[in-house]
């Protein structure tokens, strides 16, 4: 993933915003003080866990090639170009095409898959650019966490959530395939990827649960209170 990509990515989204979702940074906020939650913080707990003990087992050479010169390469370097940014630009047109053909379901999956992946890629890039930590085949130094995996795993939480297991376990297995991919290709560490799986996934659960805390609170009947009158009653208080 090419840092430098998200800086237009991020003002055609935020611009976007303006246009087809004026609750989009309300949202936004949302999904930050869900990351704080239970189960985005449990995932985080042991997706750290797991990254420090990848980090002292691996090999300083990486696994590049573990997967083989086959087919499996093949579809890994598919994976390197279409689950990177251009997952976020597809999450756009799906939050679009919602909200032009008036499909609610698709526009609010959309915007969530937006939500989290900005989110996902922007605290992806930053943990990047903290590391600086070079890549197994030493074509640069953004190595540590995937951001393909990264994306790939929130996508898959938020299309579980969204259209349960039919949609969810199709896409899990592409994000753990992805995840895989970049270690056979040479571009990531196994410490990497896990680091990344654990960043999207929580941010996802927690985009997941912003949004589902919003549906539950349209539907709940709140108490009001008035004065009436009748002839025959008079003045009385209601609830």
């Amino acid at each position: 993933m090419k840092l430098r990509g998200l800086i237009p990515l991020a003002s055609v989204f935020l611009l976007f915003s303006e246009v087809t979702g004026d609750d989009f940074f309300n949202f936004i906020g949302k999904d930050i003080h869900h990351i704080f939650s239970i189960e985005p913080l449990s995932v985080i707990g042991i997706g750290g866990a797991g990254t420090a003990v990848a980090f002292m087992l691996e090999s300083e050479e990486g696994c590049e090639g573990f997967m083989g010169e086959g087919c499996l390469r093949k579809l890994s370097v598919v994976c390197e170009r279409a689950f990177g940014l251009p997952l976020l630009g597809a999450s756009s047109v799906m939050w679009a095409g919602g909200a032009v053909f008036d499909n609610s379901g698709a526009e609010e999956t959309g915007q969530m898959l937006t939500e989290g992946l900005l989110l996902t890629y922007g605290l992806t890039g930053a943990m990047k650019l903290a590391s600086n930590r070079t890549r197994p085949d030493g074509c640069g130094s953004h190595s540590f966490p995937s951001g393909h995996s990264s994306g790939t795993a929130c996508a898959a939480v938020i299309l579980w959530d969204s259209y349960g297991p039919a949609a969810g376990i199709p896409a899990a297995a592409v994000a753990v395939f992805t995840a895989l991919s970049r270690v056979t290709l040479g571009k990531h560490y196994p410490s990497d990827v896990i680091a990344g799986a654990a960043i999207g996934i929580s941010v996802g659960l927690a985009v997941a649960g912003a949004h589902n805390d919003d549906t539950i609170s349209d539907h709940q009947i709140h108490p009001a209170l008035g004065i009436r009158w009748s002839s025959s009653g008079g003045f009385g208080v209601y609830f």
